[in-house]
């Protein structure tokens, strides 16, 4: 009877230690599985590439190489002269051996450095005006004549100008380049030269007009460092 109860006693015992153990797993289980994962790590962006940094360069939109090559005599730089009846106002001209000019060739305007010759040109006192269609077609025909092509005939728009500034294309090109008046841009093709030639009629009120004439040419190096002999000297 004493061993039947101690045996009892002990499968008592024994099962209770075992429901224990059950829910702790059983606990220990739940808590797993409904614990929440962490988070992964955020990615850090990827850096811009550079195509989007950098502004694509406008596409090329005057081909030079199309332009035939003239062997024409043209003279001596600015090798155009004024209508027989204008002169020449001196206030408002400029000539450089060495300038930046802007030309437009019907979607985008072109820095042309070079010689660069900038003349206002207005009828003489007691000479009769010329017509703006005169003008044009006088300079029309020589530049041609010269083996010379036209590459813009109008008006400059507003937004092309933005694109470079306003105040940068008046600086090199205050009467050439504009959306008031319309300009002709020819470009002559030569062996060992590339002229620009762009005429402006400013209205039928004063008559006047613009020629500019620029050639694409390396700038003349004039500064230099003082030689040791001149420096003794001093």
């Amino acid at each position: 009877m004493k061993n039947t109860l101690r045996y009892l006693s002990l499968t008592g015992l024994l099962a209770t230690t075992l429901s224990a153990c059950g829910s702790k797993d059983q606990a220990e289980t739940a808590t797993t599985s409904t614990t929440p994962e962490a988070p992964a790590a955020a990615t850090a962006p990827a850096e811009a590439s550079e195509a989007t940094t950098t502004p694509a360069a406008p596409a090329a939109t005057f081909d030079l190489s199309t332009v035939p090559v003239s062997a024409e005599n043209l003279g001596q730089f600015p090798y155009f002269a004024g209508l027989t009846t204008y002169e020449e106002n001196t206030s408002n001209s400029e000539e450089y051996d060495f300038e930046r000019a802007y030309v437009y060739d019907g979607k985008n305007l072109i820095p042309v450095e070079g010689k660069v010759s900038q003349r206002l040109l207005n009828p003489k006192n007691g000479e009769k005006k010329a017509s703006e269609l005169m003008i044009r077609r006088n300079y029309e025909t020589l530049v041609t004549g010269l083996g010379g092509v036209k590459v813009f005939s109008g008006k400059v728009p507003q937004e092309v100008i933005d694109k470079v500034g306003s105040d940068e294309v008046y600086k090199h090109g205050k009467w050439s380049i504009g959306n008031d008046h319309e300009t002709d841009t020819y470009v002559i093709r030569q062996k060992d030269k590339e002229v620009w030639v762009q005429v402006t009629a400013l209205g039928a009120t004063d008559a006047n007009y613009n020629l500019t004439v620029t050639e694409r040419a390396a700038m003349p190096q004039q500064a230099a460092v003082i030689p040791a002999q001149e420096l003794k000297k001093n």
